[in-house]
């Protein structure tokens, strides 16, 4: 509920009336004609801390005050506060976040840090408002943060819906040996979504190899992803024990893609993307090849698989510096006669093909596709 501000004459009846005559709120409130909750506010917010002195047996007290003239600056300088909501970071502080941003500290790690060193500081939300505002400079800094997106997300969009699942299974119900990493065939799976939501790639790590599937896809529908998941794995040889993917839409037809690969599908808990962990790590590591305004409808399916390839070859600290390749293909050594066992080079060559039916795939394009 809004309320109107006193004016400077109602103050100095306020303070007449408590001050002079001792009045109660009540009184006051019938006398004034305002709310008793809007008086109470106002000797709140625009009091001043007293002098202190001392009372009875030698015991020091600090008295509040509240004084009309100087109740109406504070609530004037308030106002003015409220249309330039920045104008209250000093100049030090500013450089303090300038200097913190510019290491890659993100909004939250510089509040808190600038909080526990006992400096002044501002709110996590208050730099992201003042880096996408440009307020002082900060806007040369967005490059720095995480998510260089162009303006501030509204804070709660994250949670807008996504649609509803059909006989959603929660990751609760999924194989307690899943979360132990000890057998191969576990996959997180999710999408990586192209520019103005134009093609896709669904992608697809096993969690104890860290092996990574990928494929493109012309969109983000749940018939398109099922048949590029379906031609991932139709070659892996490995046994499928569980498909593990976030709420989106596009993975609605779960069912259909349970029935054709014969393994149980699970979904994470909304907003709980660390129950997924592994995927949005590998998509990231997939994004250092394609940022985010890759326009994949333009990406041909050789680019992706060598991104992929160098991705499933390199060494990895948690598997004991060996490959997710090396792991998932055991006693496959030789670099290219594994590659051209992998599913990812089946998928690159039936791209290639469908894609140029009119002509077979060449030596060198073999070759590529092998010592990329």
């Amino acid at each position: 509920m809004s309320y109107q501000h006193l004016t400077l004459t109602e103050r100095f009846t306020l303070y007449e009336s408590r001050r002079v005559l001792k009045e109660s709120l009540s009184t006051i409130s019938a006398k004034m004609g305002r709310a008793k909750s809007t008086l109470s506010r106002e000797l709140r917010r625009n009091r001043i801390i007293g002098i202190k002195h001392l009372v009875g047996n030698m015991q020091e007290r600090q008295e509040t005050l509240y004084l009309p003239d100087t109740a109406e600056m504070m609530a004037a300088k308030r106002r003015e506060a409220a249309k330039s909501p920045f104008g209250s970071v000093s100049a030090t502080c500013l450089e303090e976040v300038k200097g913190r941003l510019a290491l890659y500290h993100s909004p939250e790690q510089i509040a808190g840090r600038l909080k526990r060193e006992a400096k002044e500081w501002v709110s996590h939300e208050t730099i992201y408002q003042m880096v996408y505002a440009d307020y002082e400079g900060l806007g040369e800094y967005k490059e720095y943060l995480r998510h260089s997106r162009e303006k501030r997300a509204k804070r709660g969009a994250e949670h807008s819906g996504r649609g509803q699942i059909p006989n959603r299974v929660g990751i609760e119900a999924r194989p307690v040996e899943a979360d132990e990493k000890q057998h191969l065939g576990h996959f997180e799976g999710d999408t990586v979504v192209g520019k103005g939501h134009r093609g896709a790639v669904v992608t697809y790590v096993d969690k104890a190899a860290k092996f990574l599937l990928a494929a493109l896809c012309p969109d983000r529908t749940a018939r398109s992803i099922n048949e590029a998941s379906v031609s991932l794995f139709e070659e892996l040889p490995s046994a499928l024990l569980s498909f593990t993917f976030d709420n989106g839409k596009e993975f609605s037809k779960h069912q259909e893609l349970s029935e054709t690969l014969d393994v149980p599908c699970f979904f994470a808990n909304p907003y709980a993307s660390w129950e997924r962990g592994l995927n949005e790590h590998t998509n990231g590591l997939l994004r250092q090849f394609f940022p985010k305004k890759t326009d994949f409808t333009k990406v041909a399916p050789q680019e992706l698989s060598h991104a992929v390839e160098l991705i499933n070859q390199r060494p990895r600290k948690s598997l004991d510096y060996r490959t997710p390749h090396e792991v998932m293909f055991p006693g496959h050594q030789d670099r290219c006669t594994s590659a051209l066992n992998g599913p990812y080079f089946t998928f690159w060559t039936r791209n290639v093909q469908d894609s140029h039916p009119a002509r077979q795939t060449t030596a060198e394009e073999w070759q590529t596709a092998v010592l990329f």
